[in-house]
């Protein structure tokens, strides 16, 4: 089921009440919701699935109050420091330049009720503006907040988002290509977890294994594991996997109420266990699984990686072709799990997909100065922590233009001392509080 916006404008968006959930097939035990265990544990998902998600009702969005202040409920005492309500104006092409200058600044417009405008969207990219997985962001976040939106068409390059005090609904989102549903969910977690007084469901359908954004393995064993420790539960499950070019997958979230906590971790600590999965969906030869998984284990291998390392096959359900491998790297340190994935694509050797995983896993792994947090993980981490109330501190392997951008773009809406020191000779340390 899409949900469709009632415009109020030829360019404007007033995002009306969130729709019921579709009724659907139960999870197989492969695909089901997994959670954490109970404590800090290793980070590791359960193996066995967790009983279906409930189903309710969902609240209307208070569709009469605009004025740009956080929302009353269960977290009005959780303090979200602001300079000011003022309009934030946000230059897209800063840093990096991609979309996450904009998922960024929506979820941090609907926590702190402060509106923003973004202008050059994308504009270091090849396709400059927004495209569809972007306008999916915007828009949910719009019937999400009960936000007016102006700007929010493919392709644009400029963007007003005004939101209003709201309640988390549940959601059900249709992307409509293969766009990333990672990227998507992101935007909306926090948002949800701080403002709800019960568990949120959010269904989105469009891709789970997508170049340049999360897959579906890494936010179920690197991200889902990162929000945990931070006091963020939430479960996850991919009852379909959507490739590129058909997209057409499912990732189903399930979000706790949830207060961050500050976190800090300084040492990886010693390699304890590299595992994995290399799956496949709509490809009749499971020689691709396994040779994915035959060369990756040689390639480490050559190496002399002194470890265990199990990958198993999957076979994922799912309306188009493709394969994927995910190797999932553990230490004893304060980190959870990194995960590093390579992805298929048509004419692409099993071979090849399996060394791009294991080139970004060793990158991470010999690193200088072995940073406990993996490249992919650093940025997404700093909004959370910078929501904490305490003093944060981690390492990070690689410093990456994502999370300068991000750092910049945060500290637009927050009063928040952030920190980002990149020697030479070790690895980066961010500093919060």
């Amino acid at each position: 089921m899409e949900w469709t916006p009632t415009p109020t404008g030829d360019d404007d968006a007033r995002i009306g009440p969130a729709r019921r959930w579709r009724s659907h097939a139960g999870h197989g035990p492969s695909f089901g919701p997994h959670r954490l265990s109970a404590g800090r544990g290793s980070g590791s998902a359960s193996a066995s699935a967790s009983p279906p998600f409930p189903r309710f009702a969902p609240m209307d969005d208070d569709t009469d109050d605009n004025r740009p202040t956080p929302v009353p409920g269960p977290a009005a005492d959780f303090p979200v420091r602001t300079s000011s309500n003022r309009l934030v104006e946000l230059d897209g092409a800063d840093g990096e330049g991609g979309g996450q200058i904009l998922r960024t600044a929506l979820t941090l417009a609907m926590l702190t009720g402060r509106p923003f405008r973004i202008s050059r969207i994308r504009a270091n990219r090849d396709r400059p503006g927004l495209r569809p997985q972007h306008r999916s962001a915007v828009m949910a976040a719009a019937r999400l907040s009960g936000a007016t939106v102006q700007g929010a068409t493919v392709g644009s390059q400029a963007l007003t988002f005004r939101p209003r005090p709201f309640e988390p609904t549940d959601l059900d989102i249709d992307i409509g290509t293969a766009g990333s549903t990672g990227l998507v969910l992101q935007t909306l977690a926090l948002p949800i977890a701080l403002r709800a007084g019960h568990g949120v469901r959010v269904s989105l359908t469009g891709g789970t294994f997508n170049t340049k954004a999360p897959s579906y393995p890494f936010l179920d064993r690197t991200w889902r594991a990162y929000l945990d420790r931070m006091g963020l539960p939430l479960a996850l499950a991919m009852p379909e996997a959507g490739f590129y070019p058909q997209g057409g997958g499912r990732l189903d979230a399930w979000i706790e109420p949830g207060r961050p906590r500050p976190w800090v971790a300084e040492r990886r600590g010693a390699l304890t266990r590299i595992s994995g999965v290399a799956g496949t969906c709509k490809l009749d030869r499971r020689q691709v699984a396994e040779r994915m998984r035959d060369r990756a284990v040689a390639l480490l291998g050559e190496a002399g990686i002194d470890a265990e390392v199990a990958i198993d096959l999957a076979q994922w359900p799912g309306p188009s072709p493709g394969a994927a491998i995910a190797l999932v790297l553990e230490h004893d340190g304060e980190a959870p799990p990194s995960t590093f994935v390579g992805l298929g694509a048509r004419g692409k050797p099993a071979e090849e997909v399996a060394a791009e995983a294991v080139a970004e896993l060793l990158d991470h792994l010999h690193a200088p100065g072995l940073g406990a947090v993996d490249p992919h993980s650093a940025d997404q981490l700093v909004l959370p922590l910078a929501l904490a109330e305490g003093r944060s501190l981690f390492t990070v392997s690689r410093v990456t233009e994502h999370l300068r951008t991000n750092i910049r773009t945060i500290a637009a809406f927050l009063d928040r001392r952030i920190v980002l020191e990149e020697p030479d000779d070790g690895p980066g340390r961010v500093i919060v509080g």
